[in-house]
């Protein structure tokens, strides 16, 4: 293995023995936070200050489809009260590359909050024939003529529109770009190449992780995601790494008009482990 690895190791080894091994048993882990949490009921202070309205999320992305498809946007309040109120969605034309009207329609223009409620949901809509293969931005932010009511901290949503393309194995066939997460937050970036898998929905990467070892990325055209299934990685004891293996946590997205995958989240483990060496995230780009 080559100065890639080498790095990673140094980067694990400077933690806690605990944060070594990366434990993903996450329902134990809930029960437990559960467990916590009714063993010191008493302790909790609910919350009594002002009802803001934010958004639950800050960003999301969506493929658009001849369907025109609509896409919904959680919005939520600090605390419920008694009466229902209205809060205006407003689109940022400064900093939106989005246009109203040719690439998405605003559905609701205005968000209610029922009484009562803590959540409510904005529409929109994404219209195909205004899509671009690139991206376009659309940037969302509310507001209510009692600017007291709408919180400082998650007041805006940026939603990224993809033109869909249908699946063509040889967009993720050549040389990409990669930017790579890993469990501490580290950002690594590098290139790899690609070539056609032994199936007409996989290809094969070589370079990921730093490794010479080729992973296979297989792709569910039904659902526009792809996936890392359970294999073998690579075996390097003298490093530290005996007979290491990978496979997806959770899907990535994939776009064929940009040949792009993003948010494959990854776990590197030994072979029959629920426990490893890291966990992290894949965001691929082919090099034009």
């Amino acid at each position: 293995m080559g100065m890639r690895i080498l790095s990673k190791m140094q980067v694990i080894n400077s933690k806690t023995i605990e944060m070594k091994k990366i434990l993903i048993k996450v329902y134990a882990s809930m029960v437990l936070l559960v467990l916590l949490g009714a063993c010191q009921e008493n302790n909790v202070e609910l919350y009594d200050g002002p009802s803001l309205i934010h958004f639950l999320e800050t960003k999301g992305n969506v493929l658009i489809d001849e369907s025109n498809p609509v896409i919904t946007i959680e919005v939520g309040v600090t605390k419920a009260l008694d009466v229902s109120r209205v809060f205006d969605v407003v689109v940022d034309t400064d900093e939106s590359t989005a246009v109203e009207g040719l690439s998405f329609e605003l559905l609701t223009p205005t968000v209610t909050v029922d009484a009562g409620e803590v959540i409510a949901e904005v529409q929109v809509r994404g219209l195909y024939t205004g899509a671009e293969p690139t991206g376009q931005l659309l940037k969302l932010s509310l507001s209510s003529s009692n600017t007291d009511e709408v919180a400082s901290f998650q007041n805006a949503y940026n939603l990224e529109l993809y033109k869909f393309c249908e699946f063509d194995q040889m967009a993720f066939v050549g040389t990409f770009q990669v930017v790579e997460t890993d469990y501490w937050q580290n950002i690594f970036e590098y290139e790899v190449e690609s070539v056609v898998g032994d199936d007409p929905y996989s290809v094969n990467i070589t370079g990921l992780w730093g490794t010479s070892s080729p992973v296979k990325i297989s792709f569910a055209i039904d659902e526009n995601t792809c996936s890392i299934l359970n294999q073998f990685f690579f075996d390097d004891p003298d490093a530290g790494y005996d007979n290491a293996w990978i496979r997806s946590v959770e899907d990535g997205q994939y776009n064929s008009c940009m040949g792009s995958i993003t948010g494959l989240k990854y776990f590197i483990y030994p072979e029959g482990s629920n426990q490893g060496w890291d966990l992290g995230t894949f965001e691929i780009k082919r090099i034009d």
